[in-house]
């Protein structure tokens, strides 16, 4: 993962970098509360493949360090994510402007780090037309299903979609992807939680596999609780970020009644 201009100096101690000179929208974290996002260094254009380099370095370790795989995230605003932009992305050289310059970061990153651990190992998440951090994808379905067709070439282990644009055009992306696609059923932050009806939605709408954030997090028997259908417990989001052990290692397996 790669936060390009969504970082800010005084919690790395440098100026951010990203594809343009424009600032995120929002107010990010740092050690001493919130502050507006800053205006990003625009990379240059030799820098550009290092910056796609540091994901294939970052995958080496984690191998090393015992994982399985790595998952790429190309969603929600991040780095790769402000390569695919429109808006913030404003670049005129061979990484902006057309949909085949805007996917290329993301297609060069996959690439390397497919090289350095291999496809079966190496998976990537989108978050199509997301808009998070201000970042918009005006081309969505036209963006992606490119992107999907590079990714297919490079035979990566799975693609893994968030439900960030109308259902008809994430199915339109399913038809696109010939292998594994992990779905997430439901907008990221949103005011609904993923739930078995959610996933079963998916499920027969092609995905393969269904992925879980709040659910997970606030359900330490979520597979249980799948299994035997009972409620899912809501994730109480007053306890993100907070560094303390309240709501990470607090909530309750499920009781039944007798």
């Amino acid at each position: 993962m790669h936060g390009g201009r969504v970082s800010h100096p005084d919690t790395t101690g440098t100026q951010p970098v990203g594809p343009s000179a424009v600032p995120a929208t929002g107010q990010l974290f740092t050690p001493t509360g919130r502050q507006p996002a800053p205006v990003p260094r625009a990379l240059e254009t030799a820098e550009v493949p290092g910056q796609a380099q540091s994901y294939a370095q970052a995958a080496r370790r984690a191998i090393d360090a015992g994982f399985d795989g790595v998952e790429l995230h190309g969603a929600n605003g991040y780095l790769i994510s402000q390569f695919l932009s429109t808006n913030a992305n404003l670049r005129t050289d061979r990484y902006g402007g057309s949909v085949a310059n805007r996917i290329r970061f993301a297609v060069e990153a996959v690439s390397a780090t497919v090289e350095a651990v291999g496809a079966a190992r190496t998976g990537i998440r989108l978050s199509p037309g997301g808009g998070f951090w201000g970042v918009e994808e005006t081309d969505a379905p036209e963006l992606n299903a490119a992107l999907l067709a590079e990714l297919a070439r490079l035979e990566v282990a799975y693609v893994h979609l968030e439900a960030t644009v109308d259902e008809d055009v994430l199915v339109g992306l399913r038809r696109t992807w010939p292998g594994t696609l992990i779905m997430n059923p439901v907008f990221p932050m949103g005011p609904k939680q993923t739930d078995r009806s959610d996933a079963d939605h998916w499920l027969g709408l092609g995905a393969d596999l269904i992925s879980f954030g709040r659910a997970f997090l606030a359900n330490p028997d979520l597979v249980e609780r799948l299994r035997t259908e009972v409620p899912l417990a809501p994730v109480d989001e007053t306890t993100y970020y907070q560094g303390a052990d309240t709501g990470y290692l607090t909530y309750p397996t499920y009781q039944h009644t007798a």
